[in-house]
């Protein structure tokens, strides 16, 4: 056994490594479907100007992206793809919520919005930056 240190990764060494894990994980998660979850914002000519994308795990909805271009922004659109996505996990029995922004993103729209900072990497991914980690309570309808 040795061990190699690579700088860049194949998609198959990084998929054997992604695998094994998957593999290791299905005893403790029997049965699990990630459903990935997505609402978007058109504009008039039919480009995406904005949206949510996600993955929806057993009960809970982890929100990996929200973007909004600068001509949508603080239009109360953010505010309408959560509640939007929310009422829509509630719908199919979701439970929880989870997302992470950064500092200089989003912080205060989130809880703003009923989310609850769980953690926090400081200083990451540089100085002066910090990764929050954010969860909701999903009222079931």
């Amino acid at each position: 056994m040795k061990i190699e240190v690579t700088h860049a990764p194949s998609e198959e060494e990084i998929s054997a490594i992604y695998d094994g894990l998957v593999e290791y994980n299905v005893p403790y998660f029997p049965g699990l479907k990630e459903r990935k979850i997505a609402c978007l914002i058109r504009s008039e000519a039919g480009s995406i100007v904005g949206g949510l994308c996600g993955v929806i795990i057993f009960s809970s909805l982890h929100i990996n992206y929200l973007w909004l271009s600068g001509s949508i922004r603080s239009a109360g659109y953010g505010r309408d793809l959560l509640a939007t996505v929310e009422a829509e996990a509630a719908r199919i029995g979701v439970e929880n919520s989870f997302l992470d922004t950064y500092s200089f993103q989003a912080p205060g729209f989130y809880e703003k919005s009923g989310y609850r900072e769980v953690g926090r990497f400081s200083n990451y991914p540089k100085e002066g930056v910090d990764k929050i980690f954010y969860t909701k309570k999903i009222n079931r309808v």
